[in-house]
């Protein structure tokens, strides 16, 4: 052996980062989130009294940093797929919104692929950006003026 080297096996990797975001899978009897936190998730974006009730009536998805709502993905399985229809993140949260955004589609994933499904689709509305859902496996399945439909297939 080397003066000074250890063997990999030896070495103990850093411990990375716990991250600030955590998340919770949530179905429609949870109160929902309060007409500021909507405010936040949905800045720049109007949300109707219908698109309210549907998000009050779906599965949803919180991100939360520091006890505070800081993202929110509300979604409908459908068959063998999930449908994502609405997706907020808070722009002004101290996580990073990629992070934030990484966090609820991990765990979409995973609901996704626990119910038994094998693709999940990102309608337009839920659309975030464009690159990081191509890094993660998604690809675009519609384009045109409505938006960007994507979605991700699962192997059954």
């Amino acid at each position: 052996m080397i003066a000074g080297v250890r063997p990999l096996s030896d070495q103990v990797a850093p411990a990375s980062p716990a991250s600030p975001v955590q998340v919770r899978v949530l179905g429609p009897d949870w109160a929902g989130p309060s007409p500021n936190d909507l405010r936040r998730l949905f800045r720049g974006r109007r949300l109707t009294p219908a698109r309210r009730q549907r998000l009050a009536n779906s599965g949803r998805v919180v991100a939360q940093c520091s006890g505070r709502l800081v993202g929110i993905a509300a979604y409908e399985r459908v068959d063998r797929e999930i449908r994502v229809h609405e997706f907020g993140i808070d722009q002004a949260s101290p996580a990073p919104v990629e992070e934030i955004a990484g966090t609820l589609l991990d765990a979409l994933e995973v609901a996704c692929l626990a119910g038994g499904g094998s693709r999940l689709v990102l309608l337009p509305r839920a659309a975030v950006a464009e690159t990081l859902l191509r890094r993660r496996g998604f690809s675009t399945i519609a384009q045109g003026c409505a938006g960007s439909w994507f979605e991700k297939i699962f192997p059954c």
